[in-house]
């Protein structure tokens, strides 16, 4: 009875055993799966971004132009309030990239068109921004000129607001298309003026980035200087600045100026 026993026992802890390599298995199964699901959704997700050369330069433009072709059209897919009061929101202007180019008359029919496998949609590459009011259903177009939009976000200063805004509209880097690869000018719309201004900066000079450092009261500005003028800002060898953004003035005044500036690169120097 007792070698029964010894058995039965044996032939439990070999059952549990097993159970708990084909559990391990399946877990690390489970694992397995959920990271991949997750690198695919990361993967689609950020595809447009790293797929996108960005908005056409004028010259390419220009010759499309005259073949009457379009490569690119409009699209809406992003949405946010910035006056709860009128009801008026901010809609980014992004672009589909057609798998091939189409003819194209008179005004944009969005709803037909050779619409197709291949055709790339890009969430973060703007092109314009429009304001629309739902109760007098009036939009305004912030641009009339062709940029790429870097990023852009709402800034509330006391009772008004501005929309800031980065980009980009000329090929500075030669390469035949506006996009995050060429210099950067700032751009700042006053929404209780309904005026859009170009924040002027000194030549060479590229946006990287806007912010408002905490419990600051001011907007401050990162700028990247094109020491070697090859139209495109090489963070690794070329220097930075910082800039307060005067949005009353809609100009850029220096956080360090120019002597202290000569001050300290002598002291680098050793002079």
């Amino acid at each position: 009875m007792s070698k029964y026993i010894t058995i039965m026992s044996k032939i439990k802890s070999y059952n549990q055993v097993i159970l708990a390599i084909i559990g391990t298995i399946a877990i690390l199964f489970m694992v397995g799966m959920g990271i991949f699901l997750v690198i695919e959704f990361i993967g689609y997700s950020y595809d447009d971004a790293e797929e996108s050369q960005g908005i056409l330069a004028i010259d390419e433009t220009n010759q499309l132009l005259e073949d009457s072709i379009r490569k690119q059209i409009i699209s809406f897919n992003q949405i946010e309030i910035i006056d709860s009061t009128s009801q008026t929101y901010l809609l980014p202007v992004t672009q589909a990239d057609l798998a091939e180019g189409e003819n194209y008359s008179g005004l944009l029919n969005m709803y037909t068109g050779s619409i197709g496998k291949g055709n790339k949609y890009y969430s973060r590459v703007y092109n314009n921004l429009v304001l629309h009011n739902s109760i007098q259903k009036k939009s305004t177009i912030i641009f009339n000129q062709r940029i790429s939009i870097e990023q852009f976000f709402i800034f509330p200063q006391g009772k008004k607001k501005f929309i800031i805004i980065t980009g980009c509209s000329k090929d500075s880097n030669k390469d035949g298309f506006l996009n995050s690869d060429d210099l950067q000018e700032l751009f700042v719309y006053d929404y209780q003026t309904s005026t859009l201004h170009k924040i002027e900066s000194e030549d060479r000079v590229t946006t990287i980035r806007v912010f408002k450092p905490h419990k600051s009261i001011h907007l401050i500005g990162q700028f990247g200087i094109d020491r070697n003028k090859n139209g495109i800002f090489e963070g690794a060898i070329e220097p930075r600045v910082y800039y307060k953004v005067d949005l009353i003035n809609k100009k850029l005044v220096k956080l360090i100026n120019n002597e202290q500036i000569n001050q300290l690169q002598k002291l680098l120097e050793g002079r």
